[in-house]
């Protein structure tokens, strides 16, 4: 019997209220259509560019800034040839996550990355308690990593403070940390008033930034190899071990396993195209070209930026003493090799290495827009989604731009929270920047795994890798996994308060506040990813 005229059928109500939702007057574009199919409707403007999409993701990987500040964590476990054969293999193991996740955005182009993506690949009985947990591990994730991106920046501009001033040795002057923090505070003001532009500004900010990436690179490699007095070696840049002091590890391959992480610490993050996925055209496509170009784009300027580097050392021994001009530590390791190459050349290398630091901390400024950006929607689609206290807040947007105001107020605050530990204990800020890390790998592997254990009448996009997924998707999670277990291993031996790794201590600690949370409030509130349109369509119905 045909139905009532009063009450339409579903499939002809559902067409009505996605309709209605999308656009009264014009046809629903293809990029709406899934997203509707998906269970949401338009609220994002469609306004970036697939290459704005991908700028966005390779900004935030900010090349630069991280060789620079992490330079000296690769050459402290291993040396060249952990920083040379240890990235290579970094680089693979990333290259295939990324292929394999690629799959996976295209058939689910909507905010929420891992959180959505795991509800929509396992059993619909465990998908929200799964994905809840995933989506909070990550968004925890997100804001650590914001911390240390900030808090890094302000120790490169510290540095180039203390080499302005007259270096380690000449009476300069050094950032306490508490210093260092209060830099931090002020970056992340500016940060928030520089991420709630217009959505088609923050396109333009990210081709912007991709841009000063490259050019900045390319700049540093070429002025270096021009001026080095001197360049190592082909052996020492391929072979050379370096076997740090006061590490008390006694297995060389032990040595170049727990150098593996820092390389993939600058690998992380080739998903948060993403997080702006419901902001581009084209998005089933431009979602895995974005996340594939960022890892060979990101990977191959910061290997030609290692290689040169290494090539360019003038003193190694400069690299992990205190008694130079950058006054020793990790952080100043790139800084000093920047120093001594001008030193060497000019006989003033003060003026050059704080040029090329500044570069490096205007790398990681433009990467840590993106940052804010990328963690603030990650927020926002779980507070739509119900998922977090104060959803209703979290999810509001503003009327014209559509931009999450109050999630980017709760990320800055939160992700500055994070690195006050860094006033009173170094290990414990250490543990958060590696959970950082763990927290982005292994949701990523639980994503990989979903795929292909649990899903076997998975869908795919426009994009996909066929009979190679499963090869391709096993490696990468077996490489996921292993990079979460080689940050929970203790930096040094014999372990005592003071090496201990904090980080496996630190994201327990996290999922048990989580586990309490979703028991007493989340299992209650949430169901998984919403569905706006079914919502949209029962209220019209009403």
């Amino acid at each position: 019997m045909a139905p009532h005229a009063s009450s339409p059928a579903p499939d002809s109500l559902k067409e009505k209220a996605a309709g209605r939702i999308a656009s009264p007057t014009k046809a629903l574009s293809e990029d709406e259509k899934r997203l509707n199919e998906l269970g949401y409707r338009q609220e994002y403007r469609r306004v970036m560019t697939p290459f704005q999409q991908w700028a966005y993701t390779f900004s935030y990987t900010a090349p630069l800034g991280f060789i620079t500040g992490y330079y000296g964590y690769m050459y402290s476990y291993g040396g060249p040839v952990s920083i040379f054969w240890g990235f290579l293999a970094t680089t693979l193991g990333t290259l295939c996550m990324a292929f394999a996740m690629s799959e996976v955005i295209s058939a689910f182009p909507t905010l929420g990355s891992v959180y959505y993506w795991v509800a929509q690949l396992v059993p619909k009985k465990h998908a929200a308690v799964i994905s809840w947990f995933v989506g909070w591990i990550y968004l925890l994730g997100s804001f650590c990593g914001t911390a240390l991106n900030e808090y890094l920046l302000a120790q490169l501009l510290g540095v180039v403070i203390l080499l302005a001033t007259g270096g380690a040795q000449g009476g300069g002057y050094k950032l306490s940390n508490f210093e260092v923090v209060g830099v931090t505070a002020a970056l992340f003001v500016l940060h928030f008033f520089v991420s709630i532009v217009k959505t088609k500004w923050l396109g333009h900010l990210s081709s912007i930034g991709a841009w000063f990436q490259i050019l900045s690179i390319i700049v540093i490699v070429i002025i270096l190899l021009v001026i080095s007095p001197r360049h190592q070696s082909a052996k020492f840049v391929f072979t050379h071990f370096v076997h740090a002091p006061g590490q008390g590890i006694k297995s060389a391959a032990l040595v170049v396993l727990l150098g593996l992480p820092y390389a993939q610490s600058i690998l992380t993050g080739f998903e948060v195209g993403s997080h702006v996925v419901e902001e581009v055209k084209t998005a089933a496509m431009a979602g895995p070209r974005a996340m594939i170009r960022s890892v060979y784009v990101t990977a191959g300027t910061e290997f030609i930026l290692l290689v040169v580097m290494t090539f360019c050392i003038q003193y190694p021994q400069n690299l992990l003493d205190d008694k130079t001009a950058t006054g020793g530590g990790d952080v100043t390791a790139g800084s000093q090799i920047f120093y001594d190459c001008f030193e060497a050349k000019y006989q003033k290398g003060v003026l050059g290495a704080c040029i090329f630091t500044s570069l490096a901390a205007g790398s990681l400024f433009f990467g840590n827009i993106t940052n804010v950006t990328l963690t603030a929607r990650m927020a926002y689609a779980m507070a739509r989604d119900k998922a977090l206290p104060g959803h209703r807040y979290l999810a509001m947007l503003t009327k014209v731009e559509r931009i999450p105001v109050i999630a980017t107020v709760v990320t800055v605050v939160g992700s500055f929270l994070c690195t006050l530990p860094s006033l009173g204990s170094s290990v414990a800020f250490t543990a958060i920047t590696a959970m950082s890390t763990i927290t982005a790998y292994g949701p990523y592997t639980v994503v990989l795994i979903c795929r292909h254990a649990f899903n076997n009448d998975f869908k795919p996009g426009p994009f996909s890798l066929g009979r190679w997924g499963i090869w391709i998707g096993g490696w990468g999670a077996f490489w996921g996994t292993l990079m979460s277990l080689l940050f929970c291993l203790p930096p040094s031996y014999p372990v005592t308060g003071s090496s201990f790794n904090y980080a496996a201590v630190s994201l327990l600690g996290c999922m048990l506040v989580g586990a309490i949370y979703w028991v007493s409030v989340g299992r209650k509130n949430f169901y998984g990813p919403r569905r706006t349109i079914d919502e949209q369509m029962t209220h019209n119905h009403v």
